[in-house]
């Protein structure tokens, strides 16, 4: 399977990844991908810091969001200036 364009993302926790409504572990998880699933990543935002990492991924193909912590990213993703963090800080 060819790689997605990119900049484009796999999953690198060994039991995956959960998909989330919004870049925070109190969203809903609307789904989950397993170790080494590539994904296009549209962009990303600074939110709920998870294990030292506070960017969270907007998948390309679908309104979901991903911790960065368990993805490696491939290719430059842009940083989203329209999206505000699930619990702002202030």
């Amino acid at each position: 399977m060819a790689s997605p364009q990119q900049p484009f993302g796999t999953v690198v926790s060994s039991i995956g990844v959960n998909l989330r409504k919004y870049p925070s572990t109190d969203s809903v998880v609307t789904g989950t991908l397993e170790h080494g699933t590539k994904i296009g990543l549209r962009s990303k935002v600074r939110a709920q810091v998870i294990d030292g990492n506070g960017i969270w991924y907007l998948l390309r193909d679908k309104p979901v969001w991903v911790a960065a912590r368990h993805v490696e990213n491939t290719g430059q993703v842009p940083l989203s200036k329209d999206v505000e963090p699930a619990h702002p800080v202030g």
